[in-house]
């Protein structure tokens, strides 16, 4: 089970995601235009880290719980 709060105060989150969802992914952000960024970490395991700003956390993670694809969070 995820806590809700252990990410509140990061503004990196990070995620393994399937390695051919990553594009999708940073397709979604790129749409939301400025609401996180993506940066791949390593492709062939899925890791990849949203980066956020402290007024957009809120909404990204919003986004991120209820993703239509699977993705795990890192902590």
């Amino acid at each position: 089970m995820m806590n809700k709060d252990l990410f509140e105060n990061d503004l990196a989150i990070k995620l393994q995601v399937k390695p051919q969802d990553i594009a999708f992914i940073n397709k979604i952000f790129e749409g939301y235009d400025g609401l996180g960024t993506v940066t791949t970490i390593n492709a062939q395991k899925g890791l990849i880290v949203v980066h956020v700003t402290p007024e957009t956390k809120k909404e990204v993670m919003e986004i991120l719980r209820n993703f239509p694809k699977e993705i795990h969070f890192i902590d």
